[in-house]
């Protein structure tokens, strides 16, 4: 009987040593970060869930959804040839596995339409990223020029 109970306790504690904390080590945190560098290396823009909220210094205020960014209306110049390369300074996954965020400087540059004038500007960025259905979305983006000296 003592030898029942002794096989029934060992038991329980195993099956309680596999919850949360044994479920948070299978995260390959590793192959997460290279998940959202992919999104965040390729030539699109990486995926953003329905609701995102979206500020850069081309709105007046933080967009919200898609559906709020059709009303905004952006700065009056129209932008050309818009090119945008990224270096991610940090980059953080959460031990679920489930959000993030990373931090990245930027350099973007386009052309005036009515002008051809040549712009181009630093700035840096904040990205939060959540797992939606197994794929990576940004939830939230941040992005500001850096001041001129």
């Amino acid at each position: 009987m003592k030898l029942h109970l002794v096989a029934l306790c060992l038991t329980g504690a195993l099956t309680l040593s596999r919850g949360p904390l044994a479920q948070a080590q299978q995260v390959d945190i590793r192959a997460e970060e290279a998940a959202i560098r992919a999104l965040v290396n390729r030539p699109d823009r990486p995926p953003f869930t329905e609701d995102a909220i979206f500020w850069s210094g081309a709105y007046p205020r933080p967009q919200i959804g898609r559906r709020d960014t059709a009303s905004a209306k952006p700065r009056p110049e129209q932008r050309r040839n818009t090119k945008i390369a990224s270096e991610i300074v940090r980059l953080e996954v959460a031990s679920a596995g489930d959000m993030a965020y990373d931090f990245s400087n930027f350099t973007m540059s386009y052309d005036l339409a009515d002008t051809q004038q040549h712009v181009s500007f630093p700035g840096s960025l904040l990205r939060v990223w959540k797992k939606v259905n197994g794929q990576w979305r940004v939830v939230a983006f941040f992005a500001r020029p850096h001041d001129e000296k």
